[in-house]
Order: C-alpha cells, then structure tokens, then sequence
C-alpha cells in the first residue's frame, strides 16, 4: 500500500491520545510538520518533550491554543490550512458516562473539525477518533470471533456493570455514530479531494496501558470492582489497544492512501490482535495497512 508522509494536525493534543500520537509522530513518522491544538495552553515541559522526542529531526512543532468549538477561532482554522492530515481526538468529555452537555460540546468539534478538514485546500485526510461503543449494543450477544464486522448496523451504547454500578454509554456514543455518518457524507461530497478515515478505538488507557489493568469497569473513571472473567470483563479485555498498535494505527491512518476507499471514506475497528474477539479488524488491515503485534491475552 502506498504510503506518503503528510504534516498532521492532532486536536486534543495534551490529552491522552493526542499526546501518545504526537510523541510517536516526532520520533518514528517523516511528517515535516506537527501542529498540536488544544484548549489548553502547553507548559515548556510538553514543547521540551515533543522537541525531544524528535531527536534531532528536522520537523517543525507547533502549539496551537485554541477553541474547536467556535468556527470563527481562526487559530485553529488557520492551523488545518497548515497541515495535510487532521487526527480528531478532542471531547469535552472523552469517557463513556458523558453528559449531554458534554456530547453537545463534543459534537460541535466534530462537526466543526471535519467541515474544516474538508474546506481546507491543504487537508487530504481527516482521521476521526469514534468509539467501540458505538457497536456496545452488541456485548451481550454470545458473538463467534471475528464476526463484529464495522459495517454491521450500528449498535449505540453499552450497558454494563462495572462491579459496582450500572453504566449505560448511548449518549457518548450517539456524539460517535453521527461524527462517523458526517464523515461518510463529506467524503462522499469531497469526491477524493479528502478522504476520512473513521476508527472505532478499543481500550487504550492513560499511561502505559497494560492488559492486567483492563477489567469490567470499562473506563478509568470507575473503581475496577471484585468481578472478574465476566463476560462483560472479557468483553472489555477483547477490545484492548496497545500503546504501540495505537500508535502504528493512527501513524498509518495519516499517510494511507485513500484513493479506493468507498465513497472517500471508511468506518474500521481499532483492537490488537486479541485472540478470539469477536471485533473484525480485516478491513482496518486493508485500508489501512495495519498489523498489530500485540494480544491481551498473550500479554497477560
């Protein structure tokens, strides 16, 4: 698969998958320009690690504070008109138990982030950040492997019990599934000027991610609980996305060339290579070129 390095733009920057992404970026991609935008402003210990992680390449970095969710902020609007590829991380909220108030707010990024993407006369590829639990209405249907293809009718919202309280994600989730039906639309509008790449992201928690801190709470907001191989904690442990497999995910996600996707756009699931999930990952290999290397249950 063709592959070419484009300057990326991260939205979410300093949050936990921006951050993982930008570092990753620095040292292992060609990207000649990384463009960080953030609500917040970044502290000269972030730049100094950025600019570190780059190790002496020759790569411009920039931050860019700023408000995704005003159209007319035109520090971020001028900042997509830098870079070739957008990856959209930023939420109000990025955790299922998500208010409304927080997917109104995160909805208005999404809307705003792709409606720019695709005006940008620079931007060649969007790269959502959706969510597993757009399909959690699946969890509890005894799935064989593989068989939870992306293309399948969208299931919005988990529910689940951590251990200790019921969890219900549909309204995260539905800020998801119509970020990712937007992205269909302008791909198909774009008509190859910028193609979209939505993926479904598993578990990749803060820090270093490791399968022995996966469990049914499903979110690093909620205490773990005392149930354990559940099927609802292997439902979560089956979804796990290692730090490098997210990083080669998105890295791939920014340069694949797009040319034969469908409508200019694809929805694609984001695991490791977990051993008998029933997540399909075959279409994220194709488009993408992507190949874990890791498996919770081997890790573990």
């Amino acid at each position: 698969m063709e592959r070419r390095a484009r300057s990326v733009g991260v939205t979410g920057a300093l949050g936990n998958l921006g951050w993982k992404l930008l570092l990753h970026l620095a040292a292992c991609s060609g990207a000649p320009r990384l463009v960080a935008l953030d609500y917040r402003e970044a502290d000269q210990a972030r730049r100094d690690a950025l600019r570190d992680a780059a190790n002496g390449r020759q790569v411009e970095i920039e931050f860019v504070a700023c408000d995704l969710q005003d159209w007319s902020d035109m520090r971020w609007r001028n900042a997509f008109d830098r870079v070739e590829s957008v990856v959209h991380f930023a939420a109000q909220n990025p955790f299922p138990e998500a208010s409304w108030s927080d997917v109104d707010a995160s909805a208005a990024m999404n809307f705003n982030t792709a409606h720019a993407a695709a005006d940008s006369p620079t931007v060649e590829r969007y790269v959502f950040a959706t969510s597993n639990h757009v399909m959690g209405r699946y969890k509890d249907r005894n799935l064989e492997a593989g068989a939870l293809l992306p293309d399948l009718e969208p299931g919005v919202g988990t529910l689940w019990h951590t251990g200790q309280q019921e969890m219900d994600s549909t309204i995260y989730a539905t800020a998801k599934w119509a970020g990712e039906r937007h992205c269909q639309a302008l791909g198909q509008r774009a008509n190859g000027s910028t193609t979209f790449a939505c993926i479904r992201i598993g578990w990749c928690q803060p820090g270093e991610n490791r399968p022995d801190t996966l469990s049914a709470a499903g979110t690093p907001t909620q205490a773990q609980g005392e149930q354990q191989e559940s099927p609802t904690d292997r439902w979560y442990k089956s979804m796990w996305l290692s730090n490098r497999d997210f990083c080669q995910l998105f890295h791939r996600a920014t340069e694949a060339d797009g040319s034969a996707w469908p409508n200019g756009a694809i929805v694609v699931h984001g695991m490791s290579d977990n051993r008998g999930m029933p997540w399909n990952i075959e279409a994220t290999r194709r488009y993408l070129g992507y190949e874990p290397l890791d498996d919770v249950y081997g890790d573990l």
